[in-house]
């Protein structure tokens, strides 16, 4: 029985199959309009029909189901890259397999030279209180101000953290210079500090001190902000908290070694030239054994820009804005608190006494950055939080009831420990970012651009609310003229901690939006 059907619209790949067969070269798509015409009004026997698939055939797949199909194809990429990178089976741009991240010899041989840099260039800046309260009573600098003399160290802390961004960016440009960099900053590094030993004027120690250390530690240090990111992923905040934890270690050490083996026994001058032969030899250690996960080469075409606008679209991540202003008020409290405290306490004591609350206070965040690194990793936003929270109700309760040495030392551990805000930027560098490491270490100088503007700020507005003129007064809470600057830091504190909400917020809003694109 011949069975017809009539086709009222035929989709335009579709030919005849009579004419297919007199000539099997001739395609769809040089068939004359004519043919179709003709093929679409003649009723068609089923025999001669193509064989079609019981099922039909599948639907185009909308732009919406490719994206995503896209990304988890992009995902799945870089899930495979991370495995081979941990690994350590990845090769380089010269064809040479890359050492695995996040373990292994060399990761921790940088982990390890980061925290020798870490120990001398920041744990010096963070020691700086115990030189200040030798300053405060020796000629010729007994006469200055608190806050001329305080402008030393200050201005020190802010060169470092604010000229790293800078740095980077003539890194990337020039990288056959870094190695070289790093030798020449060893070289100004000590120079500046062996010229400091013949300064007689305030002027002159902010600029060698101050200025020239500060910026030639900020070069040696750089390299530790521009390839962490390339040796940790997983394990970035515990590497984090470990190579800051040098801050607290140095911070330990060296106010004995710098005040009591050096300042009370051979003065100002002798301390600068030795601690210029110390830093020299410690240094060439640190600049010979740092190096990058991905071998230094000299670009072969043109240079790379030294800024891509392009680079900085992570200022509108709401995770990079909370961060940024959390790190910047929590800054403004522990900034006051460290340089301050060991004054606090020779008001209570001997200058003894104030060298081991240095001591103590750094020793406290040599261990509280390596804890809050860890948790930070666990969860950013409960870290923060419990920071702040922690900060403000030990300055407004341990400070400002501390009226015994007893009571300083307590304050000093726990604040100390708590508050160590800085161990928390990777992790929230990842989050903003994920695992571009050139991303990443922008994040992480964007923080520490507000951290050395908070260094200024902070002590700048404890000095105006400082009250001299009842430093004598013993109340019952704020002794000392400090009581202004214990409501300023318990209140910086307190303000932080909401940091951990809002960053919660963010991170939920950043995946809400992921999650639309996808």
């Amino acid at each position: 029985m011949a069975e017809e059907i009539e086709l009222a619209a035929p989709r335009p790949t579709l030919a005849r199959v009579d004419s297919l067969a007199k000539n099997p070269f001739r395609t769809p798509s040089s068939a004359s309009l004519a043919d179709f015409e003709s093929f679409s009004r003649s009723p068609t026997p089923a025999a001669q029909l193509p064989d079609l698939p019981s099922t039909p055939p599948p639907a185009q797949t909308p732009p919406a189901s490719r994206r995503r199909s896209e990304v988890d194809l992009q995902a799945e990429e870089a899930g495979q890259k991370m495995r081979r990178m941990s690994m350590g089976d990845e090769t380089g741009t010269d064809g040479m397999s890359l050492p695995p991240i996040d373990k292994g010899k060399d990761a921790w041989s940088f982990c390890f030279a980061a925290f020798i840099l870490e120990t001398f260039i920041w744990g010096f800046s963070y020691t700086f209180p115990s030189v200040l309260v030798y300053l405060e009573s020796h000629d010729p600098w007994q006469k200055e101000s608190i806050a001329s003399l305080s402008a030393i160290g200050t201005v020190q802390l802010a060169v470092m953290f604010i000229f790293p961004c800078t740095i980077i960016s003539f890194f990337r440009r020039y990288p056959d210079w870094v190695r070289t960099s790093l030798w020449v900053s060893v070289a100004v590094n000590c120079l500046a500090m062996l010229a400091a030993s013949w300064a007689t004027k305030v002027w002159q120690l902010i600029v060698l001190q101050g200025v020239l250390c500060g910026l030639s530690g900020a070069v040696l240090y750089t390299p530790v902000l521009l390839w962490l990111n390339g040796w940790f992923h997983m394990k970035r905040g515990l590497a984090t908290g470990i190579i800051f934890s040098g801050t607290g270690v140095g911070g330990l050490i060296f106010p004995f070694l710098i005040s009591s083996a050096l300042l009370d026994k051979y003065g100002f001058a002798t301390m600068c030239r030795a601690w210029a032969g110390i830093t020299l030899a410690v240094y060439a250690i640190a600049v010979y054994l740092i190096k990058p996960r991905v071998p230094l080469r000299k670009p072969r075409g043109p240079r790379s820009p030294w800024f891509v606008m392009s680079d900085f679209r992570f200022l509108k991540n709401p995770v990079v804005i909370v961060m940024t202003l959390t790190s910047f008020t929590s800054s403004l409290a522990y900034f006051p608190c460290s340089l301050y405290l060991p004054t606090y306490t020779s008001t209570l004591a001997s200058p003894v006494s104030a060298n081991i609350v240095v001591a103590v206070f750094n020793l406290a965040a040599s261990c509280g950055s390596a804890v809050i690194g860890y948790t930070a990793d666990l969860s950013t936003p409960i870290t923060v939080m419990a920071s702040g929270l922690a900060g403000s109700l030990l300055a407004l309760t341990a400070w400002g009831f501390a009226s015994s040495l007893g009571a300083v030392f307590a304050f000093a551990v726990l604040f100390g420990f708590a508050t160590q805000i800085c161990s928390t930027w990777g992790p929230a560098a990842t989050d903003a970012v994920g695992a571009n490491p050139h991303l990443a270490t922008l994040v992480f100088c964007t923080f520490g651009i507000f951290r050395g503007i908070a260094s200024i700020v902070g002590p700048y507005i404890s000095t105006t609310l400082f009250e001299p003129v009842i430093a004598q007064e013993h109340a019952a809470w704020g002794r000392f003229g400090f009581r202004r600057v214990i409501i300023f830091v318990g209140a910086m504190s307190a303000l932080s901690a909401t940091g951990g909400a809002a960053l919660h917020w963010a991170r939920k809003y950043n995946a809400r939006v992921k999650a639309a694109s996808a």
